[in-house]
């Protein structure tokens, strides 16, 4: 199988005011697999059942969240690394930074190594065209 892409448009302007237009690839999401389709599938893979699957997963989370608000970082061999970015607003003096003033703003992902290198690797098509007759509506 193989990631599915389509294309979009940038515009841009120089310094002189030319407008230039440049493609760019974008994927594009076919489907999205939930925790029942991924339980479906790592109990046909396991000897667990597709309820014990879900139950781990939503451990899983759980312990995630939980780990995360202490201030730890979580590694899932093979996957990769979750984490908190936190941020401020900016002080002439490190001594102004308190508590108070920081705040968490995204959760940071680092991906395993092999992961990235399998990513790598993977195949790409062309967003398949439209059927002749099919009216697709403009945005």
């Amino acid at each position: 199988m193989s990631k599915i892409f389509g294309t979009w448009k940038k515009k841009f302007k120089d310094a002189q005011g030319n407008v230039t237009e440049k493609y760019y690839a974008c994927p594009k999401t076919t489907r999205v697999i939930d925790e029942d389709i991924l339980a479906e599938e790592i109990s046909e893979m396991s000897s667990l059942t597709q309820g014990d699957v879900l139950s781990a997963i939503s451990a899983l989370s759980s312990r995630i969240n939980a780990h995360l608000k202490e201030g730890a970082s979580v590694k899932l061999k093979g996957i990769g690394v979750f984490g908190i970015w936190l941020t401020s607003e900016g002080y002439d003096n490190p001594k102004d930074i308190n508590p108070k003033k920081v705040r968490a703003s995204k959760v940071t992902f680092r991906p395993d190594r092999g992961l990235v290198k399998s990513i790598k690797e993977m195949k790409f098509d062309n967003l398949p065209k439209l059927p002749k007759g099919l009216v697709a509506k403009k945005k």
